[in-house]
């Protein structure tokens, strides 16, 4: 009996020895990033403001839009999409509610934004609907609102 709680007693603690020295190795190890998303987006930009009263004034017509603050200005825009065919589409439905935009690309280093936006481009491929385009293009929004700008 003595002698199987030693033995006992010597596996154990080879074994929290054997995993420290294992965990040990892999606390020094660098972590690179497998995965890169291309962080260059299309954007339907609206508009530049000095500050935040003029923009609530000029986007009182639009039911949603992001904007950039980047310190000088603050850019407004009212859509973002992964692929060009997909933000003019936007572009045109715009239009043809009165709102005149330019396309623009914009930088988001946001992976998991971008992951979310890819999903999203799926569905603005395979509609051509105006009305599922901009209930799309408000999901889209409504998570650059919650990933990235909430994160800043």
């Amino acid at each position: 009996m003595k002698k199987n709680i030693i033995w006992v007693l010597i596996a154990i603690a080879s074994g929290i020895c054997l995993g420290l020295i294992t965990f040990n190795k892999y606390e020094d190890l660098e972590v690179q990033k497998v995965i890169s998303y291309n962080d260059n987006v299309y954007a339907l930009y609206y508009g530049s403001y000095k500050n935040f009263d003029d923009m609530r004034k000029k986007t009182n017509d639009i039911d949603r839009y992001v904007y950039i603050n980047d310190g000088e200005k603050i850019n407004v825009y009212i859509a973002l999409a992964g692929k060009e065919k997909n933000i003019k589409k936007l572009k045109v439905v715009y239009e043809e509610e009165g709102i005149y935009t330019k396309i623009e690309k914009v930088n988001i280093d946001n992976d998991e934004f971008i992951q979310n936006l890819n999903e999203y481009e799926k569905l603005l491929d395979a509609t051509e609907k105006n009305s599922s385009l901009i209930i799309i293009e408000n999901q889209i929004l409504s998570i650059y609102e919650k990933l990235v700008i909430q994160d800043e």
